[in-house]
C-alpha cells in the first residue's frame, strides 16, 4: 500500500532559537519528497533540502491511526508534543538526522526556528496496491471480488503474482514484466492461468500437503524432481483445496 502524505502548515508563528530578530525568507521545499519515520504514538514527518542544506520537520504526538484511510486530521501545535522546525545546518543531513533516538553531532545546526503554536492539517490519500509491479491492471481474474490492481494473487492458484513474472529473467531484458512466465504455452501467462502447467489439474489442487503453497510441492522424477508439480506436465495428482492464501 502507497501513502501519499501532504503537511500544510497554517498560521505557524516561526520563533528563533538564536534571538529574536524577525527574519522573513522564502523555504523551497517544492520537489523534495515528503519523509516519515517513528512508531507508536510518536511521528517525525521530514523535507530535506540540500541544495542549501536545510530542513523541514513536523514532530507529531497521537494516538489516532494514520494512514489507513483517506482524510483529513488537523492538530494544534504545542511547542512539546507537536512542533514544527526549520533547521539550516552547517553541511548535507540525512534522514538518520531525524530517525535517530540520538541525533547525530554532525552537521552542526546554524539556524533553528521552531513553530509552537499554529495548526498542522494532514491530508492522507491511500492508494491501494499489491506491489506486483503489474501497471494498469483491471478487472478481477478470480472472481473474488478483489480487482487485480491490489489483490496479491490475481488468477487465484494460491501462487501469488510477483512469482509468477519472469523472475529469472530469461528474456534477458531486465524487466521480469515484459514477458511473464507462460509454462505450458496456452498464451495465457501464469499469473493469469488457474492451470499453469495445461495438465488439467488446476495449480491450486497441485498441493499435496495442503499448506496453501504449491511452490513447495514436487513429486516428478530425474531431472524433474525439482519441479513444483504445478509447473510440471508429468504430474498431475489432484488435492482439492478450498482455502485461498
Amino acid at each position: 500500500m502507497k501513502n501519499l502524505l501532504f503537511f500544510i502548515l497554517v498560521l505557524a508563528t516561526l520563533q528563533s532559537c538564536d534571538d529574536g530578530d524577525i527574519i522573513v525568507t522564502t523555504f523551497d521545499f517544492e520537489d523534495a519528497d515528503l519523509q516519515l519515520c517513528g512508531d507508536g504514538n510518536e511521528y517525525v514527518f521530514y523535507k530535506i533540502n540540500n541544495e542549501v542544506s536545510e530542513s523541514l520537520s513536523l514532530q507529531l504526538t497521537t494516538t489516532d491511526s494514520l494512514f489507513l484511510e483517506d482524510g483529513t486530521e488537523t492538530y494544534a501545535l504545542d511547542g512539546t508534543g507537536n512542533v514544527v522546525n526549520y533547521r539550516r545546518f552547517s553541511s548535507n543531513v540525512t534522514g538518520d538526522y531525524f530517525c535517530s533516538p540520538i541525533p547525530p553531532t554532525a552537521p552542526t545546526v546554524n539556524i533553528d526556528y521552531v513553530a509552537s503554536s499554529g495548526t498542522v492539517t494532514l491530508n492522507t490519500t491511500v492508494i491501494r496496491d499489491d506491489n506486483d509491479g503489474l501497471e494498469d491492471e483491471t478487472g478481477d481474474t478470480d472472481r473474488d471480488g478483489i480487482p487485480d490492481s491490489y489483490d496479491f494473487d490475481d488468477d487465484g492458484d494460491n501462487v501469488p503474482t510477483a512469482a509468477e513474472l519472469d523472475t529469472e529473467d530469461e528474456d534477458g531484458d531486465g524487466d521480469p514484466l515484459t514477458n511473464p512466465l507462460d509454462t505450458d504455452n496456452d498464451g495465457i501467462p501464469n499469473y493469469l492461468d488457474p492451470d499453469d502447467d495445461g495438465d488439467g489439474t488446476p495449480t491450486i489442487y497441485e498441493d499435496r500437503d495442503m499448506n496453501l503453497n504449491p511452490q513447495d510441492d514436487s513429486n516428478g522424477t530425474g531431472e524433474n524432481e525439482t519441479i513444483p508439480d504445478y509447473l510440471n506436465d508429468q504430474v498431475d495428482e489432484e488435492t482439492i483445496i478450498e482455502t485461498f492464501r
